[in-house]
């Protein structure tokens, strides 16, 4: 049994911060889930909503829950991040093919502001991927699963 102080539950901690921007992403990943039909995801999402909120009112069946969920998510952004780095080379094909047309100035802007997207995507996923496995870890750790106590 660890000891904890009494305080120290209501002190900042970068864990809640974070669990707070997973729960945040999660809500908006479930509309635009709902807005186009993906029910899998949106199924996804849900899930993912409910183990921060979980978390965030310390319920001892969140911690484990959002642990699992950080690990999987970081699993997800590392193969999604794998995946869009393999297609990299296909701007540069566009770009070619673009250059081919007659009039390429506005397919060279399209392919410009996909190729930006796309890299703020893979940046973002690079982001996450640590950050997610922090939460894991941080909330296997002896003094944050103190925090979490069974309500009555």
């Amino acid at each position: 049994m660890v000891a904890v102080d009494p305080a120290a539950s209501s002190r900042f901690a970068a864990w809640r911060v974070l669990t707070w921007i997973v729960l945040i992403l999660a809500a908006l990943g479930g509309v635009l889930y709902l807005r186009h039909g993906d029910w899998p995801y949106l199924a996804g999402a849900f899930a993912v909503i409910v183990a921060c909120a979980g978390c965030i009112l310390r319920h001892p069946w969140a911690r484990q829950a959002l642990r699992v969920v950080a690990l999987l998510l970081a699993l997800w952004a590392l193969a999604t991040g794998g995946l869009m780095l393999a297609h990299w080379g296909q701007f540069a094909d566009a770009r070619a093919h673009a250059l081919a047309q007659p009039q390429p100035e506005l397919l060279l802007l399209v392919i410009e502001q996909a190729r930006r997207s796309f890299l703020l995507g893979l940046v973002l996923k690079a982001l996450l991927v640590p950050l997610l496995l922090w939460l894991a870890w941080q909330l296997g750790r002896p003094a944050v699963r103190a925090q979490f106590v069974a309500h009555r």
